[in-house]
């Protein structure tokens, strides 16, 4: 038989073979919400399996990573998601290139959209160790994390222990407005007057603020004594 005539039965062939795999797999049921393959490795195993290649095995786990939630034919809700072991993967690939900034944003810009606040607080923690340990190149992501603290998680008190690390980096780079953040979570905590003292020291201390920055801090002090201490306007 020519390659010609025998075509149009392996196409029926291949038909009938996808149909018989498609009904037999209609009652089976994937597995659990685990959407990421097995327990993560520690940082330190990491760099041992990577034999060498550390950004290829980088990108192969953060691709693997990315795609958490949305493999197998299933999509799963950041809220069935088993976020102790999610985060040990972003530790474990951040220790393979700790200068790129694709894990945490990851972590920002997807993990962080859960709707649980234990699980974002998670993410914080995360976000947290990845602040601090390169401020000059690294600060925006503690930014990052007293944001999510203080909307996400509905944690002011954690929201203002992290913007007083952020505060207190020897960022050479980092601008004024971070520095701000401790005022702003106080503001929020209804603390205006520890809120205006912040504000004042910095007004006081930084010789480079620009027109506008003082400007900005010298309203906001202003508004703070019209109104006796009480909860303010100016916030970010």
């Amino acid at each position: 038989m020519s390659v010609r005539r025998a075509l149009p039965f392996v196409i029926v062939a291949l038909l009938a073979a996808q149909i018989g795999v498609f009904t037999a797999a209609r009652g089976v049921a994937p597995g659990g919400a685990e959407v990421v393959p097995g327990v993560a490795p520690t940082p330190a195993a990491a760099r041992a399996l990577a034999f060498g290649d550390d950004q290829f095995l980088y990108r192969v786990m953060a691709l693997r990573l990315t795609t958490a939630g949305d493999w197998d034919g299933r999509i799963v809700p950041l809220r069935d998601m088993h976020y102790p072991n999610i985060v040990a993967w972003l530790r474990a690939i951040e220790a393979l290139d700790p200068v790129s900034d694709l894990v945490p944003a990851l972590a920002v810009h997807y993990f962080a959209q859960s709707q649980d606040p234990a699980q974002v607080a998670q993410v914080v923690g995360f976000l947290r160790g990845h602040g601090i340990h390169d401020p000059d190149r690294k600060w925006r992501w503690l930014a990052h994390a007293v944001f999510l603290a203080r909307h996400r998680a509905d944690d002011l008190p954690l929201a203002l222990d992290l913007a007083r690390e952020l505060a207190a980096l020897p960022a050479a780079n980092m601008p004024v407005w971070a520095r701000q953040m401790p005022a702003f979570v106080l503001d929020a905590m209804g603390e205006r007057e520890a809120a205006d003292l912040v504000m004042g020291a910095i007004l006081a201390t930084e010789p480079d603020l620009s027109p506008a920055e003082a400007a900005f801090m010298l309203r906001y002090l202003e508004e703070g004594k019209q109104q006796g201490g009480a909860d303010g306007g100016l916030r970010p």
